[in-house]
């Protein structure tokens, strides 16, 4: 018997190879807008890979899952970046 944590999503090599260019691209993208920083490629690589997957077994394509890859990582970043401010100016003593 298999459950939802058992089913496989199965591509053919043409699809990673697209997967993979997908993911290069964006990161490259990312990198040169500076939403990315080098120190922080490969956990980046990570969590595009994670989420390419779960785009993929939704039958996207390679065009709609670039989009969708680069806008996560973005707001993904943007949401970090104002919890750091947040966090930094309830430290700040009342004046």
């Amino acid at each position: 018997m298999s459950t939802t944590g058992d089913l496989r999503s199965t591509f053919a090599s043409e699809a990673l190879s697209s997967f993979e260019r997908a993911i290069d691209d964006v990161l490259t993208e990312l990198l040169a807008d500076g939403v990315l920083s080098s120190r922080d490629v490969d956990e980046a690589r990570t969590r595009l890979a994670q989420k390419l997957m779960r785009f993929a077994s939704s039958g996207r394509s390679v065009i709609q899952i670039r989009q969708l890859l680069s806008r996560a990582l973005r707001n993904e970043q943007s949401s970090a970046r104002h919890r750091m401010k947040c966090r930094g100016s309830s430290r700040r003593p009342a004046a």
